[in-house]
């Protein structure tokens, strides 16, 4: 019941997709929903996983088990909208069944699910990501498909560059909130959530077009690709963030 007020030189919003502190501050954003719910749970496959992700391609979107400890594995499935609903009321046998249909025999029968979530599927991006004495990181910038599993890699590409940007500005003796001293980090970041977005955005629009054309085309591509080793490394450079100029601490190196 009481109200405490803070004094900082320098916010950083860090809160989530969902930011209070971006709409507290009223900071416009652009939105682009999927018509797309991620399904979310942990689930248990017969065989050992051996640390290796799997992502199927299916006609909902994505489906991909992801390695984790205790021989489990991170569950995110791609379904429609209207599907949600339908498939979070299946108990757990008739949930597992239908989870492997969609999956496969890849890792052996799936014997155990966790706890179900779903979240929908959206593009969002903060219109301004720095204002005096605020900057914005992470989803609260930029909450993107995780079709390439690349929304966790920017952020922590963000607080790399902020950090960088912060250490010299302290160095030199300058303010930390300065607006030029949070604008150099924001035009540091701009290439690289302008390239990722664009990427992220123009692959779940390719996997989800119904167009055979389409179908054709992306798959053609994907066995050109497979079968092209430069092109292969140059795409493999994006999805490790290894494009543009990286800060010291995502190319592993001290501050």
């Amino acid at each position: 019941d009481a109200t405490h007020t803070l004094h900082t030189r320098l916010l950083v919003a860090a809160d989530g997709a969902q930011s209070t502190l971006r709409d507290l501050l009223a900071i416009p954003t652009t939105v682009w929903a999927y018509g797309q719910t991620a399904l979310v749970a942990n689930v248990t496959p017969e065989r050992v996983h051996e640390h290796v992700a799997y992502e199927r391609f299916t006609d909902t979107g994505p489906l991909a088990l992801l390695p984790m400890s205790e021989n489990r594995c991170a569950l995110v499935w791609t379904l429609r909208d209207d599907q949600a609903d339908a498939v979070m009321a299946l108990d757990d046998a008739a949930f597992l069944a239908r989870l492997q249909e969609r999956f496969g025999q890849r890792l052996g029968r799936l014997t155990r699910v966790g706890r179900r979530s779903v979240y929908p599927l959206k593009l969002v991006r903060a219109r301004e990501s720095v204002r005096p004495r605020l900057a914005l990181i992470g989803n609260a910038a930029h909450t993107l498909h995780p079709i390439a599993g690349q929304g966790f890699n920017l952020g922590l590409r963000d607080v790399a560059a902020l950090a960088e940007v912060l250490l010299d500005a302290r160095r030199a003796g300058h303010d930390l909130g300065d607006p030029a001293v949070l604008q150099r980090y924001a035009d540091w970041r701009q290439g690289d959530h302008r390239r990722v977005i664009a990427f992220t955005d123009g692959l779940t629009r390719l996997f989800t077009s119904p167009l055979a054309p389409v179908a054709w085309l992306r798959n053609a591509g994907m066995l050109a690709l497979d079968l092209c080793p430069p092109a292969k490394r140059i795409f493999a450079r994006l999805t490790m963030g290894k494009a543009g100029r990286l800060p010291r601490l995502a190319r592993g190196l001290g501050l």
